[in-house]
């Protein structure tokens, strides 16, 4: 923690930005689905390639949008590095996500683990596919923080 706040990077203004952007994302996400009907019990209409792509468009738009008022949360919290601190916000949700990804799949393993599905074939294979949206995501995700925490600092909060 000491070596954290010796690069600028404070820990409870990254937490509660990332709260904000949390919030802020289930919000657009709420949106998102009024417009394009997609209900969460899958009644809505069928997702076609073209709906498709612009959900995945929509999504990094409302990704950007909630880390941008994360990262600005983050930047007006923390003291010095205004920026960094707004970008570590979506670091912190890669973190966060990364350890429930585990605890879910030791949860499946020891539950029973014969309805686990196979793991990669290869960096080209659909999971690859998924790897390459996951990141593309982050860096969008991270932008947004980051150009959050920079309003913050221009603002002088």
């Amino acid at each position: 923690m000491n070596s954290l706040r010796q690069r600028g990077i404070e820990p409870g203004a990254v937490a509660l930005g990332w709260v904000v952007a949390v919030l802020v994302g289930i919000l657009l996400a709420l949106i998102l689905g009024g417009i394009f009907g997609i209900a969460a019990s899958g009644t809505g209409p069928a997702v076609t390639g073209q709906t498709g792509a612009g959900l995945a468009i929509g999504s990094l738009i409302f990704g950007f949008l909630a880390y941008l008022a994360g990262g600005y949360v983050a930047g007006s919290r923390a003291n010095t590095a205004k920026p960094l601190n707004g970008a570590m916000t979506a670091v912190f949700n890669l973190v966060v996500g990364l350890v429930l990804a585990i605890i879910a799949t030791l949860l499946i393993l020891l539950i029973g683990g014969s309805d686990f599905p196979p793991g990669p074939v290869g960096a080209l294979s659909a999971t690859g596919g998924g790897f390459v949206g996951v990141l593309i995501a982050f860096l969008v995700n991270l932008a947004g923080g980051y150009v959050g925490g920079r309003i913050a600092a221009s603002r002088g909060r």
